[in-house]
């Protein structure tokens, strides 16, 4: 790549970052206490222990629980995995750590921030449950939306991380169903 290709490209990522933080400052501005106590009740929907409880949940349901639940695990489980070898490798900060006054509104479980470990999860769920159940899958993907939605509100990540975390956690999920 010659010099003015790669300083071309270079001006558009660092474009493309600036974009990003300014999105999320604006998401944020946006900030009522009823909104941060649902998005902090998704966000919790999303940790694992939400998502054990969403499992047992589904199994005492449904009929073919022990089925969703295996797509349930196999999906968290390739999300959690490719998410967290790509936060490794990628080590983007968290936004409180990189924009100068801003502050997460809850703790974060992790320093890094690209891709959202809480996005990739939740779709992955939901994509997994989708290839076996159209409509519960389209109720997981709708909380997965929520879930990932959240993040940013919360101010845990920015909206490309998001972005990322959903097509991995759609790839992932797809590849957690073939498996089954």
């Amino acid at each position: 790549m010659d010099t003015r290709a790669a300083a071309a490209l270079q001006t558009g990522i660092d474009r493309l970052i600036r974009w990003d933080a300014s999105v999320l400052v604006s998401v944020r501005r946006w900030e009522h206490r009823w909104i941060r106590r649902l998005m902090k009740a998704l966000t919790r929907a999303g940790d694992t222990p939400g998502w054990i409880v969403h499992g047992l949940v589904l199994a005492a349901l449904l009929e073919s629980g022990s089925h969703v639940v295996a797509l349930l695990a196999a999906g968290a489980g390739a999300g959690t995995i490719t998410c967290q070898l790509l936060k490794r490798v990628c080590r983007r900060a968290r936004p409180d750590a990189a924009i100068a006054g801003f502050a997460a509104t809850l703790e974060n479980p992790d320093v890094f921030s690209f891709p959202s470990g809480h996005s990739t999860v939740a779709f992955a769920v939901g994509t997994a449950i989708a290839t076996a159940d159209p409509v519960l899958g389209a109720l997981e993907l709708t909380l997965a939306s929520a879930i990932a939605c959240s993040r940013v509100v919360l101010g845990a990540h920015y909206p490309l991380d998001v972005a990322a975390g959903i097509v991995l956690g759609i790839g992932s999920g797809l590849a957690a169903s073939w498996f089954f």
